[in-house]
């Protein structure tokens, strides 16, 4: 993982835990790794950079079929 793409995921995680404020860091990476459907500890970053992505997309994807 490169500086840009660890800025990237970091951007993301900031994203997420603005989303949900109610979990904690370690419960916000756990549940990352778990939408990668990996392991907390074998989970790469690109992994993570790629589940929080899609599980934003998938976030932004129903809030605009709630307001259609």
């Amino acid at each position: 993982m490169n500086a840009a793409q660890r800025t990237e995921l970091f951007a993301m995680l900031d994203e997420l835990a603005r989303r949900y404020p109610e979990w904690r860091l370690g419960q916000l990476v756990a549940n990352l790794a778990d939408w990668a459907d990996q392991a907390v500890w074998d989970v790469e970053d690109d992994r993570l950079l790629e589940a929080a992505k899609v599980h934003l997309a998938e976030l932004a994807s129903r809030s605009a079929e709630l307001r259609a």
